[in-house]
């Protein structure tokens, strides 16, 4: 053999090894992560509760990373628009939602279109929890759910404020138990709910945690998670009561299902941040917010766990997707 066809082949046998080798390596994240601006996804409004939140979580994580997180409203469907555009973007950790989890857990058990289960995403973690509860006047002649119920029985045809079929369903459930004449008041919003409630136009309604901003006018007689709130920790759960009703509900990052583990670990890493950041404490303290991080892993696990326990409650009670 020539000593020209000799190497000629020895070449092609290189880069065919290298091809292999190539083929073998598992895929892996740039080590460079992240290298461009990153886009997050709200799915609510701009202004609300949990865009304020995402808002500055996003300035803390964008400090860490070192990299622009560009935030996005994709209002609709209670997040499921935004959820929908996180599924079609590419798992690469440039394109992520913060949101509140219940467009997973809770909103396929009232919304046929709404088909989410956990394992539809990546989740790198959780950073704050919303303090649903029931809640009513300052001035009210009750002061806890069992006084509300005991009032409710002396006062048939009461009216409650229901946010939303989440919020019917908690307080026909209580109706049902307790034998009570209820007038369901539909409301829009959390504005509407404190119209209502100090408008006395309603006895009692549900909450998503705007009334802490009201201390001086309004009461909470039930928490609606299964946690005391740290902003009323007197006041018991609904759980505490007999009712085994609480829904926790958290505000995180979900991920496009795929991203890559060391992406959704160093997510996690950056939102841990916002635990302890000056800036963050005092946007999630003015409106009495409570920060409960939880890790990718817990996060997954809390997905999982809520997802049943909420499915349950709500086919306990015969609700049906409509």
């Amino acid at each position: 053999m020539s000593i020209l066809k000799r190497r000629h082949v020895l070449a092609r046998l290189a880069s065919f090894a290298m091809a292999g080798s190539l083929m073998a390596t598992p895929a892996l994240a740039d080590d460079h992560y992240p290298d461009r601006p990153i886009t997050m996804l709200v799915g609510y409004n701009a202004g609300g509760q949990t865009d304020l939140v995402g808002r500055a979580a996003a300035k803390v994580m964008s400090e860490e990373l070192g990299q622009p997180i560009n935030v996005v409203n994709r209002p609709g469907a209670g997040g499921a628009v935004a959820a929908r555009e996180l599924q079609q973007a590419k798992p690469d950790g440039y394109t992520i939602m913060f949101h509140a989890n219940t467009v997973v857990n809770t909103a396929p058990f009232l919304m046929k279109r709404v088909q989410f289960t956990p394992d539809d995403f990546e989740w790198a973690g959780f950073i704050t929890a919303y303090q649903a509860g029931l809640v009513t006047q300052k001035e009210s002649p009750f002061d806890d759910l069992d006084g509300f119920v005991a009032w409710a029985k002396e006062n048939p045809g009461f009216s409650y404020g229901s946010l939303s079929p989440a919020a019917r369903m908690t307080m026909n459930e209580i109706a049902k138990k307790e034998g009570l004449d209820v007038n369901i008041v539909p409301l829009n919003g959390g504005g509407e709910m404190i119209n209502a409630v100090l408008g006395n136009q309603v006895v009692l309604a549900l909450s998503g945690g705007i009334h802490s901003k009201y201390p001086d006018q309004m009461k909470m007689v039930a928490a609606l998670t299964t946690f005391r709130h740290p902003s009323d920790p007197d006041v018991k759960t609904i759980d505490e009561f007999g009712y085994e009703l609480a829904m926790d509900t958290r505000a995180g990052l979900y991920l496009p299902k795929g991203t890559p583990e060391d992406i959704v670990q160093t997510l996690s890493d950056a939102l841990a941040k916002a635990q302890t950041d000056p800036t963050f404490k005092q946007v999630t303290g003015s409106a009495s917010i409570p920060i409960m991080y939880l890790d990718a892993d817990k996060a997954k696990q809390e997905m999982v766990s809520t997802f049943g326990k909420h499915g349950q409650i709500f086919r306990n009670a015969g609700v049906e997707p409509q």
